[in-house]
């Protein structure tokens, strides 16, 4: 079995293998609601020290109205490699969890009132990923949520659609078999065989955005009731793609599971 130390170094490779270069692509943010906020175009470059021990990341942001901003963080081993995640150098409470083929969780270990709680749920193929976002208020509202569509690269070159509008709702269908990956809080690792079986609660809201990407999440936290976050992409009239973060009765991170299904 792998040590705790092990564990988090094969996790903070597990994100650096696939998300190292540079990514441009489209952020599109939404009201609670669903209407359009804003939308314009990035740039997301992750460079590496020749050890991997030290990550730079630059965001480069471009609005319609030609103003531009930047923010800059630095990651390393030595301090944001954590038992339970790697740390966000932009908030020392958020932890990331990796799989090993691009698809990853920025998340909060535990809902805790009076603040802030942020997701962020990545899954890619190849040289196209794709996030969703949300963001809960102090008092557990949803603010916001996003979508952010990137290529490495360039951007013209992806699948990704320029649409920024939410869509109709439409059905995923069934028939779907494939592979669960689980990551737990301690950042053990498990598979199974399974089938697509997520159904929507009845205390959920959920986001049809363009390019087949879907996300669910609760209308509102509440402190002391389970509750899950997830992503949905059918990638294509064949491929189906999940990732789900879990949480329990005391609003603590149960894990995380990565679905990869076809028909």
């Amino acid at each position: 079995m792998m040590s705790e130390r092990s564990e988090a170094i094969h996790n903070w490779n597990a994100f650096w293998d696939f998300h190292l270069g540079a990514w441009s692509g489209r952020w599109t943010r939404y009201h609670s609601t669903g209407e359009l906020s804003e939308t314009f175009l990035s740039k997301r470059i992750f460079r590496s020290s020749h050890d991997r021990k030290i990550i730079t990341q630059l965001n480069q942001y471009f609005y319609q109205d030609g103003q531009q901003d930047e923010r800059i963080w630095q990651y390393t081993i030595e301090d944001h490699c954590q038992r339970d995640g790697f740390m966000h150098p932009a908030s020392d409470y958020m932890r990331g969890l990796a799989f090993a083929n691009g698809a990853a969780a920025w998340l909060v270990p535990q809902a805790k009132p009076d603040q802030y709680f942020p997701m962020e749920l990545f899954l890619a193929n190849q040289d196209s990923r794709h996030s969703v976002g949300m963001l809960y208020e102090l008092n557990g509202e949803l603010q916001r949520t996003a979508c952010i569509r990137e290529h490495r690269t360039d951007l013209g070159a992806s699948c990704w659609s320029q649409s920024v509008r939410l869509i109709p709702s439409w059905d995923i269908g069934s028939g779907w078999h494939g592979r669960t990956e689980v990551i737990d809080t301690d950042l053990h690792r498990s598979s199974f065989q399974d089938t697509f079986n997520m159904t929507l609660q009845a205390d959920e809201s959920e986001f049809f955005f363009p390019d087949n990407i879907i996300l669910r999440c609760p209308k509102k936290l509440s402190l002391g009731r389970p509750f899950t976050v997830s992503s949905i992409w059918l990638e294509s009239q064949n491929k189906l793609k999940t990732i789900m973060a879990t949480y329990g009765h005391d609003s603590k991170l149960i894990d995380v599971r990565l679905q990869d299904f076809s028909r």
